[in-house]
């Protein structure tokens, strides 16, 4: 076989008839499969209605559960792990303000392990 008779598009059909009814089947595809694909099917089966409302009530009792226990902050070790690691952006993330600006002036910066 040579390199022409590989790519010969001879068999191709190439005109709009052709091409149109492609799209159509497309186009046709697509919609029946979206009116299968959307929370509306969902909501329309009774196992589906019966899932969300459960799972809502879950979240909703969880919630309130959480709710009860205590705190509404989170605890300062979680915020101390979250904060960035450069030095403006750890003591905003602690302290909940900005440093003063003769701290950031004056400050001995931190070295980096593996630098001088």
């Amino acid at each position: 076989m040579i390199m022409s008779e590989l790519f010969d598009t001879r068999g191709v059909k190439d005109d709009a008839e052709h091409w149109d009814a492609l799209a159509e089947r497309v186009a046709r595809e697509a919609a029946r499969r979206s009116r299968h694909a959307t929370v509306g099917s969902l909501a329309a089966s009774r196992a589906g209605l019966i899932a969300a409302s459960l799972l809502l009530a879950a979240s909703l009792a969880f919630m309130t559960m959480t709710w009860r226990q205590g705190s509404r902050r989170p605890a300062p070790e979680l915020g101390q792990a979250l904060a960035p690691s450069d030095d403006v952006g750890r003591a905003i993330a602690v302290t909940g303000g900005p440093p003063a600006i003769a701290a950031l002036l004056f400050a001995e910066p931190r070295r980096v392990e593996g630098q001088p």
